[in-house]
């Protein structure tokens, strides 16, 4: 009775690069395969399913590709999208929203821009007098207008109380 390899040892022989023998277990194993058919016929088996899976992964792959490149290729949305009232709905708000700034644009333009005058006239000369003038006043003043003290409404009824309560700085 003899000893076959084990799926790890078939395994560990498939990934293994065949042109950069191992050392010690590579021999015997490769001397195991040339005596065992059972263990040839193994390793040929697997060898032969992995290269089919390879084929159809890649065959798919490449179909799945495709696929998707025809779909996305096109720029229209799904049929059963156009038949939705919420799709038209937003579509109407798009194109509502797009010819906002048109019409703003086409209304600017439509619009006289009126001229600047640089002619001054002598109004305006003496109202800018005036507000220098004011401007002067106030700020030569000692105490500005909305600082001054407010009257006392309780002084006709009692003028010698409210000389008493008078706050003094």
């Amino acid at each position: 009775m003899t000893l076959h390899l084990t799926h790890e040892q078939l395994c560990d022989v498939i990934l293994a690069d065949s042109s950069l023998p191992r050392e010690g277990t590579s021999t015997i194993v490769q001397d195991h395969l040339h005596a065992c058919l059972h263990c040839s016929a193994e390793l040929e088996s697997l060898r032969a399913s992995l290269a089919l899976f390879r084929e159809a992964s890649t065959a798919y792959a490449g179909q799945q590709f495709v696929r998707s490149c025809m779909q996305r290729g096109s720029i229209a949305p799904p049929q059963h999208l156009l038949t939705q009232p919420l799709y038209w709905a937003a579509a109407a708000v798009l194109l509502v929203a797009a010819s906002f700034p048109l019409n703003l644009y086409r209304q600017q333009q439509h619009r006289p821009v009126p001229a600047a005058t640089a002619v001054v006239t002598p109004h305006t000369t003496e109202s800018d007098e005036a507000l220098l003038e004011d401007v002067d006043q106030t700020l030569s003043a000692d105490v500005p207008s909305p600082m001054e003290p407010l009257a006392d409404p309780t002084a006709s009824s009692t003028s010698a109380d409210s000389t008493t309560y008078q706050r003094k700085n």
